[in-house]
């Protein structure tokens, strides 16, 4: 499962999440010295000076450059997005109520995308890049990250050997995602209803009344996760030959 509380909570300049390096996969992600860059909007500056201003009022936008902690990486991945202002209270050593205002904020974009989960190695190159296409989507337009997922599941059946399309009167009509899925062999019955939650999910992304929720997507995405691992991962595929070696040998 995702740790989905690393992604939602926002987070103080000073403090960020352990997001994981996009490139190599081990690093972790630091704020670059003097690189993070946050400023009032210009609906918080035409009021700052009004009488009826309160601190907590204020819309913040904010800009960073985050650093690889991997010496042999050092990849460099740009952040943006927005920030509010927080009053938080505390007692003093004297046992006095006090309170700081605080900057929290909360990311938008990353470039290159943060990795949300470990795409298997042995990924199909054309489903990689669907999903990381979504991974850039995933904190500014849940609906088209989740639309994004879907294209990775029909690339994917594509890569099963899943025909796209059938001859009907001498005429070829293209089958749809869920006519594909159920076209799936017992081998893979294992993945076929997570393949067609999948296909729900992104259908609901493609609406334009949609609701699609943080949690949505990432129930899309530990769903596709799931998939990925079932297809694409060695530690299943060992297992499958030693329990095919010792069957053959009606032993060891």
């Amino acid at each position: 499962m995702i740790d989905r509380k690393l992604y939602k909570k926002s987070f103080t300049k000073d403090s960020l999440p352990s997001w994981q390096c996009p490139t190599c996969n081990s690093g972790i992600l630091t704020v670059k010295e003097k690189e993070f860059i946050y400023a009032n909007s210009a609906e918080t500056t035409a009021i700052i000076k009004e009488d009826f201003f309160e601190p907590e009022m204020a819309k913040l936008t904010f800009t960073a450059l985050l650093k690889c902690s991997n010496p042999k990486c050092v990849e460099t991945v740009t952040c943006s997005g927005f920030g509010r202002v927080k009053e938080k209270e505390y007692y003093t050593e004297f046992g006095h109520p006090e309170s700081v205002y605080i900057n929290y904020f909360k990311p938008l974009f990353f470039y290159p995308p943060l990795h949300i989960f470990i795409i298997p190695k042995d990924t199909p190159e054309d489903v990689k890049e669907a999903i990381v296409s979504s991974f850039s989507l995933a904190f500014n337009n849940h609906s088209a990250a989740a639309n994004q997922i879907r294209i990775a599941l029909e690339c994917l059946l594509t890569h099963l050997k899943i025909k796209r399309f059938n001859i009907k009167n001498g005429k070829r009509r293209r089958l749809n995602l869920h006519q594909r899925i159920e076209l799936l062999p017992v081998k893979y019955q294992k993945i076929k209803d997570v393949c067609l939650a999948i296909k729900w999910l992104g259908n609901a992304g493609s609406h334009c009344d949609d609701t699609m929720s943080f949690d949505d997507l990432f129930d899309g995405y530990d769903m596709l996760s799931f998939v990925l691992e079932e297809l694409y991962t060695n530690k299943h595929k060992f297992v499958k030959r030693i329990a095919k070696r010792i069957n053959e040998k009606k032993g060891v």
